[in-house]
């Protein structure tokens, strides 16, 4: 997970389907895991946002997301 967006809400914009997770195959674990895009907003991330409405959208692994 990025950095800039630890700790951020974002919403689910659109599911990807299964597919192996990297973290895991990187250790021989051939696991598969959800895969989604998730926006937030620009405001939300950086004070100084120069658009705070703008949206950053990132593809993120479920075991990064935490329920909100």
């Amino acid at each position: 997970l990025p950095r800039y967006l630890r700790g951020h809400a974002g919403v689910i914009e659109a599911t990807h389907g299964w597919h192996v997770l990297p973290d895991a195959a990187a250790h021989g674990v051939e696991r598969g895991e959800p895969l989604y895009c998730v926006g937030f907003r620009a405001g939300d991330l950086w004070d100084d946002a120069g658009s705070p409405g703008d949206m950053v959208f990132a593809d993120l692994w479920e075991s990064y997301l935490e329920p909100a």
